[in-house]
């Protein structure tokens, strides 16, 4: 009889660490957030001899990592009676495995083909124009929650067809919070935020950004170009205290504009990802 997926295990926790390694750049959200959340307290399951594991964030996000698809789909046989389906996001196979035994039946509102792009420090230090920071470009304070709020809203409406003001929690104390940890940048001209990104997560290994957020009266000027630069330059040059090793994100494939201001700036293509909104 084959041994069922359970939860995750303070025992299991370095077997867990040792399979989100085998693709430590893909992983670097769930890397991030294991070093720092208790594994026993977070939803995390793993099929037997950890070879395939998945974080689920109860209403809001599942991220899984299972090399072999037959372990996603046995994570999904398992979620089906464990939680209702959420957005996933994760490997374009194994999300794709999970899902169709997670909520086979499920309608599905969008699903998108995501690519993990990558820039490393070294090919930022060959690349790197040296250009100033753009007028305008700063922190983001916690007085400017409202507009950023506003502007995160717009984005993933954009991007998910979800609108966070609506999806119950509160949104605006969210993103407050968030910018108390001053891993929001923007670009302001004229008293208005025109350029937004969050630096989500952050560790040793590098950092993962998101979020990033153009009003579409001022797209196609550069900004966000000038915005990415910046924050990288901020991450990963050692002038400015960062010195990281890496930073990426995930783009839309057929968002066009989004890939080429990432590849303007010098990230490169690299895992291919799978975003489904239920």
């Amino acid at each position: 009889m084959t041994a069922p997926v359970r939860r995750v295990s303070t025992e299991d926790e370095p077997a867990l660490s040792a399979l989100l390694g085998q693709a430590p750049v893909v992983n670097l959200f769930l890397r991030g957030f294991l070093a720092a959340h208790p594994v026993d307290r977070s939803w995390w399951y793993a099929v037997p001899e950890v070879r395939g594991a998945v974080l689920v964030m109860p209403q809001r996000v599942a991220v899984p990592f299972a090399p072999d698809p037959r372990d996603a789909a046995r994570l999904g046989r398992h979620l089906r009676d464990q939680h209702a389906p959420t957005l996933v996001v994760g490997p374009r196979d194994t999300v794709d495995a999970m899902w169709r035994e997670w909520a086979p039946t499920h309608e599905v509102r969008r699903r998108h083909d995501q690519r993990l792009y990558v820039l490393d420090r070294d090919d930022w230090r060959k690349d790197d124009p040296g250009d100033p920071d753009p007028p305008g470009f700063r922190s983001a304070r916690v007085a400017d929650a409202p507009e950023v709020a506003l502007g995160a809203a717009l984005m993933e409406l954009e991007d998910l067809g979800t609108d966070p003001r609506r999806e119950g929690g509160n949104h605006l104390a969210t993103v407050r919070d968030r910018l108390a940890e001053g891993r929001t940048f923007v670009i302001e001209r004229d008293h208005r935020i025109v350029f937004q990104l969050n630096v989500g997560t952050l560790q040793p290994d590098g950092a993962q950004l998101g979020g990033t957020w153009v009003p579409p009266e001022h797209r196609g000027q550069g900004l966000a170009i000038a915005g990415v630069r910046s924050v990288a330059r901020r991450l990963l040059g050692p002038a400015t205290g960062g010195g990281l090793p890496r930073v990426t994100l995930h783009v839309n494939e057929a968002n066009a504009p989004a890939v080429a201001v990432y590849e303007r700036v010098g990230f490169r293509r690299e895992e291919p990802m799978r975003l489904i909104v239920p």
